[in-house]
């Protein structure tokens, strides 16, 4: 892009993105359950018995957050991408990760409509710039062959609920939500078979960080001793923070870190000779 068009053009981005802020607050507001628009759910940030409830609906601060996080996202995009579907599908990752995340550690739900057309978008958008690539033209930034985008679908989504049916057989208790397997497998559809393992392994990783705090906070904030197989994790933000580490960074980061760990491994515990 022209050093000369960057700065209007990220200026753009901003006040476009800042512009979807409402949209993604009803599109946080509205769940649990309500899938078809409600006007109701943009006055929300003024309800007074809701702000006197602490009810996490009201108030208009994260209204604020919302909007900021989408038009950084949007400019950031259009600087380093320019106009096109790398940064087009940055900034719809970003937002849709954002909404998942705040839905589920409110209600530990994950929108279908987000992960279901989700997936069914990732198949479609590949299969079309297959053929658009097979038939002798340029590809787009963001390209993922259909039969990656296949594999990644059915192995993101098909992991996840083998885990899901190996708990329930061991533990008689649901071990993986189903909202979280189809919401690996839409991010399988759009990154492929090898992001969607990478993901996996993020997700796996920062979660098991992240259960762990959360225990050591229940204990300390609440003095709530921790029962073991009792503690509801939700896990679609550490699926959207291992996707969009993938999305942006590629695979690298993960080598990295694997090979620190297996550093780590061979000095301090195996022994380096």
């Amino acid at each position: 892009m022209s050093s000369t068009w960057l700065f209007p053009l990220t200026l753009w981005g901003i006040a476009v993105g800042w512009s979807f802020g409402p949209g993604i607050s009803w599109a946080i507001r509205s769940w649990p359950g309500h899938e078809s628009f409600d006007a109701a759910y943009l006055s929300c940030w003024k309800c007074k018995g809701g702000i006197r409830r602490g009810c996490c609906n009201a108030g208009s601060r994260q209204d604020f957050f919302f909007a900021l996080f989408s038009a950084i996202i949007a400019g950031l995009s259009v600087a380093f991408w320019g106009i096109g579907s790398k940064a087009l599908l940055s900034w719809i990752f970003s937002v849709s990760c954002l909404i998942i995340t705040v839905v589920d550690i409110r209600h530990l739900i994950i929108p279908d409509i987000l992960s279901i057309n989700g997936f069914y978008a990732g198949l479609l958008y590949s299969a079309l710039i297959s053929g658009w690539v097979y038939f002798g033209f340029f590809p787009p930034e963001h390209f993922i062959p259909f039969f990656d985008s296949l594999l990644g679908f059915l192995v993101g989504g098909g992991f996840l609920w083998f885990l899901g049916w190996i708990a329930w057989v061991i533990l008689k208790k649901e071990g993986m939500g189903g909202g979280d397997v189809k919401l690996l497998a839409t991010m399988g559809s759009w990154l492929g078979l090898k992001a969607v393992i990478g993901t996996i392994v993020l997700a796996s990783f920062l979660g098991s960080i992240g259960g762990i705090f959360g225990i050591l906070y229940q204990r300390v904030r609440y003095r709530k001793a921790y029962k073991p197989l009792t503690h509801l994790i939700p896990f679609g933000p550490y699926l959207c923070v291992g996707f969009l580490i993938i999305f942006y960074f590629g695979m690298e980061p993960l080598y990295k870190i694997i090979n620190l760990y297996q550093q780590f491994l061979e000095n301090r515990i195996i022994g380096s000779p």
